[in-house]
């Protein structure tokens, strides 16, 4: 009898856990308390994935929230892209998996700042992180953690990576 009720409890915990993990990243939209934009020179016009990746990594240190897509809330994964590609004048999904979607793809050698890498975790399409050059990307990981820089070559993100990709026009 007491050895059910420790085997119910686990498979209660357990599930839990994997419940807390699958939703870690992918996120229902959230008003930002905030519409305002980064201020985009002529220049950074012509080049708005590294205006993108600048903005994505000056965030590194904010807290992960589910569902956050502003500085002053904290970012899921998702909501980081949102708030980099909003912020240059880009009107993009605010969830990883309609981001996929809407990007076209980017071949792993032609990779810029800006672009994305969208990962499997779980078995499904559920992490993005935002290029910023020299095989590093920005990312919002998980709960209790903060944004922050990944190697490409990462043991646990290399395999999982799905695609790249390219929301961003540069025209104005």
């Amino acid at each position: 009898m007491k050895t059910e009720r420790l085997i119910i409890i686990h498979k209660i915990i357990l599930l839990a856990v994997i419940a807390a993990v699958l939703s870690s990243c992918t996120s229902t939209p959230r008003q930002s308390s905030s519409n305002s934009q980064l201020p985009v020179s002529a220049k950074d016009r012509n080049n708005k994935g590294l205006t993108i990746a600048q903005i994505a990594e000056s965030m590194v240190g904010v807290s992960y929230r589910y569902g956050g897509s502003h500085p002053d809330e904290g970012f899921d994964c998702s909501g980081l892209v949102y708030y980099s590609h909003t912020q240059v004048g880009e009107q993009v999904p605010r969830v990883s998996y309609a981001q996929l979607a809407a990007s076209y793809e980017v071949q792993h050698g032609d990779l810029k700042p800006g672009d994305l890498l969208f990962y499997r975790i779980n078995g499904k399409p559920s992490h993005v992180g935002i290029y910023i050059g020299h095989g590093q990307f920005v990312h919002a990981p998980s709960s209790g953690k903060k944004v922050r820089v990944s190697s490409i070559e990462n043991v646990y993100f290399k395999p999982r990576l799905i695609r790249a990709g390219r929301l961003y026009t540069n025209e104005e």
